[in-house]
């Protein structure tokens, strides 16, 4: 096993459980990570790393952001607590919650590492045998939750930082620890990856633990993720009372529902692994009143970039040709995307052989499928390995028999959390 795995990390792992919980019970949805980001912030800063954050961290329109309700909702509850510097608080609010951590030893390699750090809109259950809520560190933000280990992402993040923080003598080149916000969703990484501080990346690392994988299974590499696109349809008709003078109004309803309909026959004239779904109708006010309002949320997804946006442009063509026809003007904003993206094969190639030294599982593997789901991060891989850098997305088993993603009872085994932090500590040592 190498060294540092097998004693600083492990001495380290009551902090990262800590770091892990506290996030745990304070969960912050997409642009409102402002008790995580602050948190992140000032343990950067006290570590001695140069801190990006906030306004000056974000190069591009930011999609998908909440309603001005919850952001001032969770903007209260971080403002509340007492463990978070309120100067480097102010600094996120209104949603701009990014943050880099930056160690410049030279001039190369330079090497980025992406954490996300997003909440989930979803109940946390309050089983006897959820252990965040035997334990006492279950949400404390109603109606949120993590559910899919970006908790244990960012207490994983911090782990690496406060190792650097103390072994410069060991690196070289800049380190940049980039603390994402908005990846559920697929809109974060493209508000900040045009940032000059990601011009001219090297390598480029992003992972992820899998609570429906195996502790002994670790991933190198994976390609193959969907690329998609999110979008918001509102369609505006004319209200009318239903009985009195129906031929008054102009029914929302109709076109969304025709929309719906054809948006389904469309599937059938793409490959089979694209993937149109409408998640999400909201429509009328009254059964006696013509519908004036109908919205629409909707997603697409391919195996490719190219196909994805065909699909998006043929969806986009169908619904305001559809709209046309009963009279009733659309409005379309798209708010996530993400692409499709491979791991450099050299660079997962170097990991392979990194893992399978420590030792520690039984179940290496080098390159890995993964069809089934985004990742906001493939936008940064894309970036670097455009501008002729290598990058990589890596998975490390993370089960403990609990609920897999997304689900109300999610949770993870959490002596991962050290063993992911020493394979990215070493990444960061390694030569190139």
């Amino acid at each position: 096993m190498i060294s540092i795995l097998s004693k600083y990390f492990q001495d380290l792992q009551q902090d990262m459980v800590h770091w892990r919980r506290l996030f745990h019970q304070y969960p912050e949805p997409a642009w409102c990570e402002f008790g995580t980001a602050t948190y992140v912030a000032q343990s950067l800063k006290e570590w001695g790393f140069k801190v990006y954050m906030g306004q000056e961290l974000i190069a591009d329109k930011r999609m998908n952001l909440p309603t001005q309700e919850n952001l001032d909702t969770f903007y209260y509850q971080a403002s509340e607590r007492l463990d978070l510097d309120k100067t480097l608080l102010e600094k996120t609010k209104g949603g701009y919650t990014a943050v880099a951590g930056v160690l410049e030893i030279g001039d190369a390699p330079v090497k980025v590492f992406r954490v996300d750090m997003d909440a989930l809109p979803i109940n946390e259950s309050q089983s006897a045998e959820h252990l965040p809520f035997v334990k006492k560190f279950a949400s404390a933000h109603d109606g949120y939750m993590h559910a899919c280990g970006h908790d244990a992402h960012t207490a994983i993040g911090l782990g690496l930082a406060k190792y650097l923080s103390e072994h410069k003598e060991k690196l070289a080149g800049k380190i940049i620890l980039m603390f994402q916000p908005a990846e559920e969703g697929l809109g974060g990484m493209a508000a900040v990856v045009k940032h000059p501080l990601f011009k001219n990346i090297d390598e480029a690392y992003g992972f992820h633990v899998w609570a429906n994988r195996m502790p002994s299974e670790f991933i190198c590499g994976t390609f193959g993720q969907l690329a998609s696109k999110k979008f918001d349809v509102q369609i505006t008709g004319k209200a009318s009372h239903a009985a009195l003078a129906p031929e008054k109004g102009i029914n929302a309803l109709l076109p969304a529902a025709e929309i719906i309909l054809s948006l389904e026959k469309l599937k059938a004239q793409f490959p089979s692994h694209i993937r149109l779904n409408i998640g999400q109708v909201q429509a009328g006010t009254a059964r006696n009143i013509i519908c004036p309002e109908a919205h629409l949320k909707i997603e697409t997804r391919a195996g490719d970039t190219i196909t994805r946006d065909e699909l998006y442009t043929t969806a986009i063509e169908t619904i305001e040709t559809i709209s046309k026809k009963h009279a009733c003007p659309c409005e379309i904003n798209l708010v996530g995307e993400a692409e499709s993206a491979a791991s450099s094969k050299d660079l997962a190639q170097r990991v392979y052989h990194i893992v399978k030294g420590t030792e520690i599982f039984s179940n290496c593997i080098e390159s890995e499928l993964h069809n089934t789901y985004s990742e906001d991060y493939c936008t940064l891989m894309n970036h670097v390995q455009k501008s002729g850098g290598k990058a990589v997305f890596m998975g490390i088993g993370a089960s403990n028999e609990a609920g897999t993603h997304h689900q109300t009872d999610f949770d993870i085994n959490e002596e991962q959390m050290w063993k992911m932090a020493g394979i990215l500590a070493e990444l960061c040592i390694s030569k190139s």
